[in-house]
């Protein structure tokens, strides 16, 4: 399951909902061609991702499942590059964290925002710039997934948080013929991404795009 085997479908997708909004492949591939540059790790696993348009009756904002990236296209317009970037980036560490697969437990909003803290303290750590509204809670940082998703059972602002992306298990886009297709195989899936992982931590370990930080919360998952 190769780069070109999952972004075929790049250019040809629909949004069902009008076509003059703008759709969002040509400015979220770009971010790939920059960051080859200053953030060639993540350009890399971005990589095997294609970008498509779907209706926002199916995604309020963006997510994946593994294989692409969908994004409302008009809530992809109203992104500044900073949090359009950043967004982008988070969907695709959330594939090599794995969580694309479905919640294991189940209050699956609160497994959602632990996800989304797991993978902007990766972020942070590569370097992002990191937007306002962005889910981090800074007394978790360094605890594991579970951990923190524990921890939110008794937060008391916990209402007062939002996703910028939405799980596909939270996604009303089954079925939507924008990525109908091959059905899921979760295990193959996993499999895939954790080969990409491996890959990206022999190539850029030790070096100024990947820290001896980020290698350390990668290891235990791959």
């Amino acid at each position: 399951m190769g780069p070109k085997t999952l972004r075929n479908q790049a250019h040809h997708s629909s949004t069902g909902e009008g076509d003059s909004i703008i759709k969002p492949e040509f400015l979220w591939q770009t971010d790939c061609e920059v960051w080859k540059s200053d953030q060639p790790a993540t350009a890399f696993l971005a990589e095997q991702l294609s970008i498509q348009s779907i209706p926002e009756s199916s995604v309020a904002t963006a997510t994946t499942d593994g294989r692409g990236i969908y994004v409302n296209p008009r809530w992809g317009a109203s992104l500044d590059k900073t949090t359009r970037q950043f967004t982008h980036a988070h969907l695709v560490w959330h594939c090599v964290a794995g969580h694309f697969r479905p919640a294991p437990v189940l209050d699956s909003r609160r497994w959602h925002l632990a996800c989304d803290h797991e993978i902007n303290v990766v972020l942070l750590m590569l370097g992002f710039s990191m937007p306002a509204q962005s889910v981090l809670f800074p007394a978790c940082i360094g605890k594991s997934l579970i951990a923190v998703y524990d921890w939110l059972a008794d937060c008391p602002l916990l209402d007062n948080e939002t996703s910028l992306d939405v799980m596909p298990w939270q996604a009303a886009f089954r079925g939507d013929s924008a990525i109908e297709g091959t059905p899921l195989d979760m295990k193959l899936l996993s499999q895939h991404w954790q080969h990409q992982a491996r890959k990206v931590v022999n190539l850029y370990l030790r070096t100024s795009c990947l820290s001896s930080l980020m290698a350390s919360w990668s290891s235990p998952r791959w």
